[in-house]
């Protein structure tokens, strides 16, 4: 899918889910005892460091897509707190992008949140929250990463953005697939609510949200799914059970469909290479996680990242 528009600077926004990107201190009344030095991992420091500089270097790679440089933002999921945001954001491969941190704590027993990190060259938030999935028929039955929401200037234009990060399908996908349809419905009160507002508004939404592009709580958020046609050639974001999902998606307001618009979809893409691929064994071809079991397997995360790349007008527009 191509939708260049003429004499547009072109911006990338990415989403990633860093698997389990924790560091090694316990945290008050967060389940983490998994990953602390005298757990059967043995997460250490050095084990610490490793993850960090796998998940800068997938920012890095993410920011060098189509000869460019630097990225807008990007959401994070399965990050434990700010202290590794902040260590994330200070590595040395992408530190001159200076990129700011949006996180808030979420209700998750483990403690493992969303966030977004973004290039004030390019994205200058307005206002921020976190919009909790413990509300209405589900007040106390599962505390669950909240969704975060930003508003900002892109490069002058407003948008709307949504980092998600879904209830699992533990318990079988049927067996857990209201937890999501409710997520969905929460999102698309939101979402809803802004184009009440303003019909011409532009909404990102980003996220790992444990459901496929043709399940019915994504498709319930009548959003543009620029990521529906990798779905289609079986291509896929993480695998297990011997096939391909694509759980990792960034979807639009449907007026970045065409070239009319301030703000376009150029490309969308699943960032995949070799050295983010498991090379042998029963695994071979599927992304190379950190961990197998308690063994450290020196990877990156068992999800590839995603990202869009825009069209951008360069054009000033009004507050909204």
């Amino acid at each position: 899918m191509t939708c260049l528009t003429i004499n547009a600077q072109k911006l990338i926004i990415g989403f990633y889910n860093c698997e389990n990107f924790y560091d090694t201190v316990h945290q008050r009344q967060v389940i983490d005892e998994e990953f602390l030095p005298n757990s059967a991992k043995h997460y250490s420091s050095r084990l610490f460091e490793k993850k960090l500089a796998h998940i800068a270097g997938n920012i890095y790679a993410l920011s060098k897509l189509e000869h460019l440089e630097g990225l807008a933002f990007i959401g994070l999921a399965e990050i434990e707190n700010r202290k590794v945001l902040e260590q994330v954001i200070a590595h040395p491969i992408i530190a001159k992008y200076h990129y700011k941190i949006i996180h808030f704590d979420s209700p998750d027993p483990r403690g493992i949140d969303v966030a977004l990190l973004y290039a004030p060259s390019h994205f200058v938030p307005y206002q921020y929250k976190p919009i909790p999935l413990t509300q209405g028929p589900h007040t106390s039955d599962f505390p669950t990463r909240d969704i975060l929401y930003v508003k900002g200037q892109l490069d002058h234009l407003w948008v709307h953005v949504f980092v998600n990060h879904w209830p699992s399908r533990r318990g079988g996908q049927a067996a857990s697939s209201s937890r999501r349809n409710w997520a969905s419905q929460v999102l698309k009160h939101q979402i809803d609510s802004i184009l009440l507002v303003d019909p011409g508004s532009t909404i990102l939404v980003m996220g790992d949200f444990n459901d496929n592009p043709t399940d019915k709580s994504l498709l319930a958020l009548s959003l543009f799914n620029p990521f529906l046609e990798h779905f289609y050639k079986g291509d896929g974001s993480l695998a297990f059970g011997d096939s391909w999902h694509l759980f990792d998606q960034i979807l639009t307001s449907k007026n970045l469909k065409g070239d009319n618009s301030d703000l376009s979809i150029y490309k969308s893409i699943i960032y995949k290479n070799d050295s983010l691929l498991e090379k042998s064994g029963l695994y071979k071809g599927y992304p190379k996680r950190t961990w197998m079991g308690d063994q450290f397997n020196n990877g990156y995360s068992d999800h590839f990242p995603v990202a869009l790349i825009l069209s951008l007008k360069k054009a000033e527009n009004p507050l909204k």
